[in-house]
């Protein structure tokens, strides 16, 4: 007996595969990869993470409350780094 492949097996192949695709996009979105085993955010990502401007994020640099990396102009910053930021502007309650 011969197997013949049918139309409606590849629209279910290819409706699977679009789907297994998506699927697949929707979990890389929040995956950043690493560097050096670190993860680091932009200037942009990180504002908008810490709901505050992106000038504020300069003056933090500016005063030495954070560490940052810069690279040809980028600026970026461990996670580490923001953990160790977040740490230290902990005020418990009273």
């Amino acid at each position: 007996m011969k197997d013949t492949i049918r139309k409606c097996d590849i629209e279910n192949f290819y409706a699977d595969s679009l789907a297994i695709l998506e699927l697949v996009e929707r979990l890389s979105e929040g995956i950043q990869p690493l560097f050096l085993g670190k993860r680091f955010y932009t200037d942009a990502q990180l504002a908008d993470k810490l709901n505050i401007s992106r000038r504020t994020l300069q003056e933090y640099r500016d005063s030495g409350l954070i560490a940052y990396y810069r690279l040809d102009g980028k600026i970026l910053y461990a996670d580490d780094d923001v953990e160790i930021f977040l740490k230290s502007t902990y005020r418990p309650r009273y």
